[in-house]
């Protein structure tokens, strides 16, 4: 049976799967915007193999550059303690604040599986490629 994938479980797994992939998961605004864009493509690539559907996109709108829909899963996220913004220089940062044990919980039985996860927090947040992986 196909499962569906909300935008607020799938920023919830891509976030769990960073926070045990790499030591203080910390990015710029748009670099999460980008990477969480295109996380949801390769989702949207993977959906049949996967057996998910998701009942969202993350498509940016050509008026204001981003997507609402991932906005509010983005603040979704902040709001349960999963993230945590600041102001610097340089823009909004994200610190991915989950706890271990909390994202290891989120990624016991995920609906993508692990391994495609695990591949998405590689190839859609490259700043982390040269980072201190977690132990």
């Amino acid at each position: 049976m196909t499962r569906i994938v909300t935008s607020d479980e799938f920023v919830t797994l891509i976030l769990a799967a960073l926070k045990l992939r790499y030591r203080n998961v910390a990015l710029l605004d748009a670099d999460l915007d980008h990477g969480l864009q295109e996380a949801y493509f390769d989702l949207s690539l993977a959906q049949h193999g996967l057996n998910v559907a998701s009942n969202f996109t993350f498509f940016p709108d050509p008026l204001h550059g981003n997507s609402a829909k991932l906005r509010r899963a983005i603040l979704w996220a902040r709001d349960r303690g999963f993230l945590e913004a600041s102001q610097d220089r340089q823009g909004t940062k994200y610190q991915v604040t989950m706890s271990d044990q909390l994202a290891r919980r989120f990624l016991a039985e995920p609906a993508t599986g692990i391994e495609f996860l695990n591949r998405v927090a590689a190839h859609c947040f490259p700043t982390f490629q040269n980072a201190e992986a977690a132990v």
